[in-house]
């Protein structure tokens, strides 16, 4: 433990005295001063990154000393239909909602509703986490900044386009066992951030969805931005999201991540991101009128957790030297400047924002296909070409990088396939399988079998179901009839006296839950 927080220590000092630096630099001179327009040469970027990535459109936004300096669609919103993306073309933004949860509680803070340190029983005395200690210690500040112990996406499957309320989900949470102790590392957890909305909804008794549209969506004009799927589904000019399945483009329908909104759940378009991002620049303040002191904004900025570097990735982004985060925020470095930003990512979408503070910059991109790197390509792109930098072609360098992850996953599989024992037969015939399941965290299944077919039925999730196809022994594969959840492979064990008594299955570890969840077979039905 020692060297681990000694590294942790480290940077965080490092991170300081790059704050210190940062702020001693005068403001660096606009290209556009000097030889016209930075984003000359743009729109021929990315259309040609659009067709070498295959993602049929995408939105961006850049905002640069408190304007808008761009905002534009390219390509279109549904590959079947030719209308085209513009600048208020709605996206699911995803996790770059986060942000805007964090600055929500920022201002309970500045209005002395809140403290960043208070605990979260204060406000939620039914919540609960695995740890009782943990659950006492929690505060606001912890639910924003991925050190609550859980796994990396843990417990997300119960969330993600279920059936679960708001507060069934947050239920769930007390059955996750964490992955290492509290404030001791960095987990990703979108279940921290709905309890945080949870919290919002406690002080003000206002829902998150209200608080964000009448504290931010209406100050900042944010227009045709939204926290539902049921509403944009009443909204015109909307992009429709799309996969990649098998070498081919698929659109799907938008996945309601109404139950989660804190996390996940808003909707925009650019040109209303812009206004985001010009109130970011500006610490708090939008055409006069501060709508977040300063110091909120600087709070979530802070640097709370440590993000750890991979070796490839040094190689890959040299101009990068540390990662962590602050509240609803990333914090990186770039060739020498800061970076606050985020992506998101739902099924069928990607997207970014991002300022560098100190040289009152911001981008934002929006695209309509997920499991791609275009849009922190065309960032760093906009970013070098305003700092005035020899340009990388960042879009090629992460399309080569995307395909060799693409070529090892293929591989992978051909090693599963390989390694299959041929011939073996289950324990039991197959209506020893089949009957009802269930899983504290995820709730309820089910195993039907007819036809000699078995098929397994998630409750939390109508209308998905998997097919079960003997793989070896008590193994079988599960092939969903989600597009996102693609396969899985479900592990039958028996109990001492030989019975089923229960089966092991994750659900897309690379996207949706990294969680095994393990579902106990009920019995005496």
């Amino acid at each position: 433990m020692k060297p681990r927080r000694f590294c942790y220590s480290m940077q965080i000092a490092i991170f300081i005295c790059f704050l210190a630096a940062a702020g001693n630099r005068g403001q660096a001179q606009n290209p556009a001063a000097i030889a016209g327009s930075p984003l000359e040469g743009l729109d021929a970027y990315v259309e040609k990154a659009l067709a070498d990535w295959q993602i049929p459109g995408l939105s961006i936004a850049v905002v640069k000393n408190d304007s808008t300096a761009l905002a534009k669609g390219y390509g279109v919103r549904d590959i079947r239909k030719s209308e085209p993306v513009d600048a208020h073309t709605l996206f699911a933004i995803a996790s770059n909602s986060k942000a805007f949860t964090a600055a929500a509680l920022g201002m309970l803070v500045q209005e002395g509703k809140i403290s960043w340190d208070d605990p979260v029983l204060k406000y939620l005395p039914e919540f609960q986490l695995y740890d009782p200690e943990a659950t006492r210690k929690i505060t606001v500040r912890d639910l924003l900044c991925h050190r609550s112990g859980l796994a990396t996406w843990g417990g997300d499957w119960a969330w993600w386009g279920s059936i679960y309320s708001r507060d069934e989900a947050l239920r769930s949470i007390r059955y996750q066992k964490p992955v290492y102790d509290f404030r001791t590392g960095y987990g990703y957890s979108n279940q921290m951030f709905l309890v945080a909305g949870e919290v919002i909804l406690s002080v003000t008794g206002q829902s998150w969805d209200d608080f964000i549209a009448e504290r931010f969506f209406r100050p900042l004009g944010m227009n045709r931005s939204n926290t539902s799927v049921k509403t944009l589904e009443k909204m015109e000019n909307v992009a429709t999201p799309h996969l990649m399945v098998e070498g081919r483009l698929l659109p799907v329908a938008y996945l309601n991540v109404d139950n989660a909104g804190a996390a996940a759940g808003i909707n925009s378009s650019v040109s209303d991101l812009a206004q985001w991002l010009r109130l970011q620049l500006a610490h708090g303040a939008f055409n006069g009128e501060q709508l977040l002191d300063s110091a909120v904004i600087e709070e979530t900025r802070k640097p709370h957790t440590l993000r750890q570097i991979s070796a490839a990735n040094r190689k890959f982004n040299p101009f990068t030297h540390f990662s962590l985060y602050g509240l609803g925020w990333d914090l990186s470095d770039y060739r020498g400047r800061l970076i606050v930003s985020h992506t998101g990512g739902l099924d069928g979408m990607f997207s970014y924002t991002g300022f560098m503070p100190e040289e009152n910059l911001g981008v934002a991109v929006l695209t309509n296909r997920e499991d791609h790197s275009l849009m922190q390509a065309l960032a760093l792109h906009v970013y070098d070409v305003y700092l005035g930098t020899d340009l990388q072609d960042w879009s090629a360098r992460y399309l080569e990088r995307n395909r060799g992850r693409e070529q090892r996953e293929r591989e992978a599989r051909e090693r599963q396939l390989a390694a299959r024992v041929a011939n073996t037969q289950s324990s039991h015939s197959l209506q020893h399988y089949a009957g009802s399941y269930h899983n504290d965290i995820y709730g309820a299944a089910k195993i039907e079998l007819a036809n000699n077919k078995m098929t397994l039925y998630p409750l939390a999730h109508p209308g998905i179901t998997g097919t079960l196809e003997h793989w070896q022994y008590d193994t079988f594969r599960c092939k969903w009839s989600s597009a996102v959840w693609q396969e899985s492979f479900i592990y039958f064990e028996l109990n001492d006296a030989g019975e089923v008594a229960r089966f092991r299955v994750k659900v897309r570890p690379d996207w949706v839950d990294t969680l095994e969840y393990t579902f106990e077979k009920i019995r005496g039905e």
